[in-house]
């Protein structure tokens, strides 16, 4: 796959049953630098250290995480996890209940959308602070993930 050094969008869908082994890895290198938008839908059940690698994707300006396709209770950012270039980010259907991140791990972020993310506490306070977030969209979440996002409001 990475040897596609054109690509720019890839939507993966996965119609089959989560299985506990994700059916590829997406770890170092297996999506091509040249990719802009992705889309991960199904029953992946890719676990969040993976999903936090593709921050090293140097022009990836939205990412789409749907339908269990990323699994795990916390997604817990390093400080060296940057998403450079993502300025969308959606969740659809994801079994995750704490996210601990900063602003620092998504600096060009304009766009959250967070879609039946009823296990989700609450979006990190800190992307407050960053100063190209124009909309935080919540569809069917959490009320505490609910009440976040009128603080950071």
């Amino acid at each position: 796959m990475s040897s596609l050094t054109k690509l720019e969008a890839l939507k993966c869908v996965s119609n089959t049953f989560l299985s506990w082994t994700p059916p590829i890895s997406i770890k170092e290198s297996f999506f091509p630098a040249s990719l802009k938008r992705l889309t991960l839908a199904g029953w992946f059940g890719f676990p969040w250290e993976d999903i936090s690698t593709l921050g090293k994707l140097p022009n990836l300006e939205e990412l789409k995480l749907k339908d269990r396709a990323a699994i795990g209770d916390v997604w817990r950012l390093r400080d060296d996890d940057i998403f450079e270039s993502l300025k969308l980010l959606l969740f659809r259907k994801v079994l995750l209940a704490n996210w601990v991140a900063s602003s620092d791990n998504f600096p060009s972020l304009k766009r959250l959308v967070l879609k039946k993310c009823d296990k989700l506490k609450k979006i990190p306070i800190d992307f407050g602070e960053i100063c190209t977030l124009e909309t935080i969209e919540l569809h069917n979440c959490s009320t505490s993930a609910e009440d976040s996002a009128r603080k950071i409001e």
